[in-house]
């Protein structure tokens, strides 16, 4: 007879410990947008400013948006969705 065991998953230390990196500085970005006060922002150095803060964040919701389908996909035990798997980059 064939023993079966299931091993437990590894734990990635150093990917967690980016996770929390990430959320940390989410959450820093967060607090520091609710300070500016949105109808007082003016000015040419600001619309320069949020510009590149823009797009950073628009590049960065990029990658993280690969990483939640993937890590949410290895977790799902059926879809998550109504609408169903979500669409191929």
């Amino acid at each position: 007879m064939t023993e079966i065991s299931l091993a437990p998953p590894r734990v990635d230390e150093r990917a967690q410990a980016l996770w929390q990196d990430v959320a940390n500085a989410s959450d820093e970005i967060a607090t520091i947008v609710d300070n500016i006060p949105g109808l007082t922002v003016m000015g040419a150095e600001t619309r320069s400013e949020l510009e590149r803060a823009a797009a950073l964040l628009k590049a960065v919701a990029d990658i993280l948006r690969r990483t939640e389908r993937r890590e949410g996909a290895r977790h799902a035990r059926i879809n998550r969705s109504i609408l169903g798997p979500d669409p191929l980059p």
